[in-house]
């Protein structure tokens, strides 16, 4: 692996690398545990750029297995390590990736935001193939949302910067991706002359590389550029048998759902039911259970029209109840998705911090990301004094989930895990100059505010509620309701931390006794 060459490690650090990497997805579990190990002689060695490569695979096994939560939880740890010993190659890897998980799910601010930071990586660093990569996925997700004047920029772009990756050995493989995506654009721009030279030249590209193959998505394209310009039935058919085959022997058909719902169009608008009405109900089925509300709600709503216009009322009413359900899980999801990207744009600050926080490389909580206990003592002083010296007012919220055993007891320790890491995500988002936010211990967690006022705390923590609550019934887990106590006041110099902690800790036990919302702040002085 070339990006390896730079760092003085070990044949048998490189061996292990090159492992994971080889089986992550035909053996995600195998990699998982590979990758656990390999962490923990990374912890050993104090090397943040060894433990980011083994979150990426640990990311990367949990993308190929569907579990996209933890998936996102890993690929940000990952990118955070990498960008924290400047591998920007695998930061760039990180960000992609992160990009193409937040687009399945319909986050597409976010999704063009990762694209973006991972070309504007690339480009610094003249790092052509994680820039090509870049600039194809963004213009893949510009082109869903009708920009393909924009879609076409970014696809020159990408298709300049992988011209350029001779020595890599996926560089056909991603050249063929650009070039589809090319074609798909020229025919939309109704330039079918340029269309039809991209594909005559990925066709040569797959003739000179046997080992190359094409997918779905270049078959699709094939297909409708055909059907406008051929006047061959024969010709017509050929391709439209080859693009069927293509989509069922696709094993990750939600890799290409773009290309799948313009084939899926294609299919109504030229009557072909007889293939289309057994195509869409197995797009259907290969993505129930997953977390993509935004696929889910836009193939029902293909579904419902469909059904429509056939006049079959059960199975309108059917597909009906279940597009109410995906709806108002996508409208959630793109309510947190507004909120964490505003979150994001204004705490570069936070960002920073972060990354000192993993050069030091004490005190992370494992699974959730957020600082320990251990890492409580310099930040709250810091903060106490601060809040001294300003005379400015000071505030400790202690947290929990309310009946987080019982949980743990009915559903299993991962869904418990999950519940921790969607508290810790909420957290997360809220964290600034003036905003630390810790796991103390099990289901425990510690906000401490510096210069915000009773109301404004009082505001923030019934978001903060609401907002835990609200991804809970999105990722469809047990509905995660939390307990706050806050302790809150201008300090003296006399004043401790412990004044503070203790009495939230006893406020928060106070508002678990009560009824409707479990909030109780109380003041220093009491």
């Amino acid at each position: 692996m070339k990006e390896l060459q730079d760092y003085n490690y070990e044949q048998g650090i490189i061996d292990q690398i090159e492992l994971m990497d080889k089986i992550r997805f035909e053996s995600p579990l195998k990699t998982i545990e590979l990758a656990c190990d390999f962490k923990k002689i990374a912890e050993k060695n104090s090397d943040i750029n060894l433990m980011g490569y083994a979150d990426f695979y640990i990311a990367d096994a949990y993308l190929t297995l569907g579990e996209f939560d933890n998936a996102i939880n890993y690929f940000n740890k990952a990118a955070r390590e990498f960008d924290a010993v400047d591998n920007i190659y695998k930061r760039g890897g990180c960000l992609n990736s992160l990009g193409i998980l937040y687009a399945t799910r319909g986050e597409i601010v976010y999704s063009l935001d990762n694209f973006k930071e991972a070309a504007s990586l690339a480009e610094k660093s003249n790092d052509d193939f994680v820039a090509a990569l870049a600039y194809e996925n963004y213009a893949e997700i510009s082109d869903n949302i009708k920009d393909s004047n924009i879609s076409m920029e970014y696809a020159m772009k990408a298709y300049k910067h992988i011209l350029k990756c001779n020595q890599n050995p996926r560089q056909k493989t991603i050249e063929i991706i650009i070039l589809t995506t090319l074609a798909k654009l020229y025919y939309r721009f109704g330039l079918y002359d340029d269309t039809k030279k991209k594909i005559d030249q990925i066709e040569d590209i797959v003739r000179k590389h046997p080992d190359e193959k094409l997918c779905v998505d270049f078959y699709i394209t094939k297909l409708i550029y055909t059907n406008k310009v051929s006047s061959s039935k024969e010709e017509k058919e050929i391709c439209l048998k080859e693009a069927v085959k293509a989509y069922y022997d696709t094993e990750y058909k939600v890799d290409y759902f773009l290309y799948i719902f313009d084939f899926l169009h294609f299919l109504k608008r030229t009557d072909r039911k007889d293939i289309l009405l057994p195509l869409v109900e197995d797009f259907d089925e290969s993505v129930k259970g997953m977390d993509f509300p935004y696929i889910q709600t836009r193939i029902l709503d293909f579904k419902i029209s469909l059904y429509d216009e056939e006049k079959d009322k059960d199975k309108l009413y059917k597909e009906l109840i279940r597009y109410r359900r995906y709806n108002n899980s996508y409208k959630m999801l793109t309510t947190n998705s507004i909120r964490k990207y505003i979150s994001i744009q204004n705490s570069l600050e936070d960002s920073k911090r972060a990354n000192e926080l993993l050069k030091e490389q004490v005190g992370i909580d494992e699974l959730t990301g957020l600082s320990n206990r251990w890492r409580l003592s310099s930040k709250v002083e810091a903060l106490l004094t601060r809040a001294v010296t300003e005379k400015k007012n000071y505030a400790v919220e202690m947290l929990d989930i309310d009946h987080f055993k019982q949980i743990n007891d009915e559903n299993g320790h991962h869904v418990g895990d999950l519940c921790l890491i969607i508290v810790a995500t909420a957290l997360k988002a809220i964290e600034s100059n003036d905003i630390y936010c810790f796991r103390y211990g099990g289901d425990e967690f510690l906000i401490f505010y510096l210069g915000y006022s009773d109301e404004k705390i009082l505001e923030m923590a019934n978001n903060l509620r609401d907002s835990i609550l609200e991804m809970s019934e999105l990722r469809d887990l047990p509905y995660v309701y939390i307990s706050q106590g806050i302790c809150s006041g201008i300090p003296e110099k006399k004043s401790k931390v412990w004044d503070y902690s203790s009495k939230a800790d006893t406020a928060m036990y106070s508002a678990k006794r009560g009824l409707g919302k479990h909030i109780k702040l109380v003041n220093c002085t009491e």
